[in-house]
């Protein structure tokens, strides 16, 4: 998630577009995860635990996140709305793109120079901001482009290159850790945000032509609308449950690495946990994707909500689970992670209620992913701290066992979705 122009006449159901038109708008997505995987899950940890005390560490992580967050609840409908009606010679979407990276790039340079929590707060707020306004402009390419009989190869690609994003760039990140230069991953992850751009940039180099929808006026209560009416409702909060749980689990991985399992080199392992859930879940992601056309969506989000939820209640367990069964648990936890992301993006699609202005609506779809940032990490940051204190390592077991729970509420919620299999 080609070779026909946006400005002809409106695609058959049988136009199909190039397998490299579909890869080269993929990349920037690719891109976008090699940022925010290593930022949002190890980097900013690991600074953090450079410049603030122990027992305030999931507080600081929690405020980041949760600013960040809510940079990432506002923007992207925002943003895919006024691309939705933006005229330039260069198109509605790709000016903002552009404009986004640039500012992605700055806010990169401010955390790798950040040795103290003020311009580390800044920059990693200014990361999660620019790739949330590249992201709103971007969400409207792919309905632009692509057609409804392949809309779930396009979903399972997305999720493939979200995987790989992430694959690439924990590598890179746990070579730099093991050679003690980590923070050089900055610099690698402005080259690759940069790089991955270009060709979605060129596939989407068409859409200058199609005919700018009318902007009607503003109303909140029309623009919030799908949110509770209708399949895309439904295909939202079924997104929220989920990535809530993924979300609340993601930045307290290395802490909890660190203190409930006992782990010395918690930024090794995590990287190393991380690859292996990415790995899995690359094949997982573009397989389900194209089979979701044949067999339905809704199969691959139940069995995802049982494998996810099923390896976090093993982690209660701790200190008492063997290095290697951690592992073992990463790449079951990646086999549900891939069968989630490989119909993500397909359910939003499936469930637009209006293809014309797509990048508004996906905008709110995206709001599934941000809130969970909002609402949960300074909560969970907080919670953890608060527990732990009360009893050693309680705050993590009580997060495990409450993201187990989300993940069974997301597969409970997907069988309301009439419209999609």
């Amino acid at each position: 998630m080609e070779t026909t122009p946006l400005g002809a006449a409106p695609p058959t159901p049988e136009t199909r577009l190039s397998r490299a038109r579909h890869v080269a708008l993929g990349t920037f997505w690719f891109g976008n995860n090699f940022i925010s995987t290593p930022v949002y899950t190890i980097l900013l940890q690991l600074q953090v635990a450079e410049v603030i005390a122990k027992n305030s560490q999931g507080v600081a992580i929690g405020v980041a996140t949760g600013i960040g967050g809510l940079f990432a609840l506002i923007l992207p409908p925002a943003v895919g709305a006024l691309s939705d009606h933006l005229h330039t010679p260069w198109g509605r979407r790709r000016p903002i793109m552009v404009a986004g990276v640039l500012g992605v790039v700055l806010a990169l340079i401010v955390m790798w120079n950040a040795h103290s929590y003020p311009p580390l707060l800044i920059g990693f707020v200014m990361v999660v901001a620019f790739l949330n306004v590249c992201g709103g402009a971007y969400a409207g390419v792919i309905p632009d482009l692509v057609e409804g009989h392949e809309i779930g190869a396009a979903s399972g690609l997305l999720g493939l290159f979200v995987q790989l994003g992430s694959v690439a760039s924990l590598l890179v990140t746990l070579v730099l850790s093991a050679s003690g230069q980590i923070r050089l991953t900055y610099g690698v992850i402005i080259v690759v945000a940069i790089l991955s751009l270009l060709p979605t940039l060129w596939a989407a180099s068409g859409e200058r032509e199609r005919p700018v929808p009318e902007r009607p006026p503003f109303d909140i209560r029309e623009f919030v609308r799908p949110l509770w009416s209708g399949d895309f409702g439904w295909a939202f909060f079924t997104r929220f449950l989920n990535l809530s749980a993924f979300y609340a689990v993601l930045p307290f991985l290395f802490l909890s690495f660190r203190d409930l399992f006992g782990i010395a080199q918690p930024a090794t392992i995590t990287s190393l946990f991380e690859l292996t859930v990415t790995v899995v879940a690359v094949p997982c992601a573009i397989v389900g994707g194209i089979l979701s056309d044949r067999h339905g969506r809704k199969p691959f989000v139940y069995a995802a909500g049982a494998l996810q939820a099923l390896v976090l209640l093993v982690f209660l367990a701790g200190s008492a689970i063997p290095l290697p069964l951690v592992m073992v648990l990463g790449a079951v936890y990646g086999i549900g992670y891939g069968c989630y992301s490989s119909v993500d993006w397909a359910l939003g699609i499936d469930t637009l209620p209006d293809r014309d202005r797509p990048a508004k609506d996906l905008g709110l779809y995206h709001v599934a992913d941000a809130l969970p940032r909002v609402l949960l990490p300074l909560v969970v940051g907080i919670g953890l701290d608060a527990l732990n204190a009360t009893a050693p390592n309680a705050g993590y077991r009580a997060l495990f066992l409450f993201c187990a729970v989300l993940y069974a509420g997301g597969s409970l919620l997907v069988s309301r979705i009439r419209s999609v299999r």
